[in-house]
């Protein structure tokens, strides 16, 4: 790899997290496309399987993005038969469920998901993962301060 910026090493440090991300995404997106599922669509059904349903705010808190944003990818989701929203008495904003189809398609995506995860951190013992999380999340905080356990 050809050196940029061979005096700034937090210029390198940054890139180098953008490169490792987007690597992440981009193998992942390859690993599951099968099922017709992107990886952001996958964070939401996961995160609603884990919840049984979720409200659109908690995945907009969540996740960290912008309620346009949300909404479209929800819609996305919903015209592929894999959420569904609903509307609860006594309750502001719709509720996101998964649907038969939606937990199916997690079912078996769960499995592939890990794999990549354990490709990904192979070569980290437990002791440097706990240390990644801990440094990615402290750098996470720099920038949105009050942000907590994201």
């Amino acid at each position: 790899m050809t050196e940029c910026w061979a005096d700034a090493d937090d210029n390198r440090m940054i890139h180098q997290l953008y490169q490792t991300v987007r690597a992440f995404s981009k193998t992942l997106n390859q690993a599951i496309s099968d099922y017709g599922v992107y990886s952001s669509e996958w964070t939401v059904m996961n995160l609603i399987l884990h919840r049984k349903s979720c409200s659109q705010a908690v995945l907009i808190e969540y996740l960290g993005v912008e309620p346009a944003a949300i909404s479209k990818t929800l819609t996305k989701m919903e015209k592929k038969g894999i959420i569904a929203r609903e509307l609860r008495p006594g309750s502001r904003g719709k509720f996101i469920r998964l649907t038969d189809k939606g937990q199916q398609i997690c079912e078996q995506i769960s499995a592939v998901v890990v794999g990549h995860r354990q490709r990904a951190l192979a070569a980290l013992s437990a002791s440097e993962r706990r240390q990644l999380e801990t440094m990615m999340r402290q750098i996470h905080q720099n920038l949105i301060p009050g942000s907590g356990e994201s």
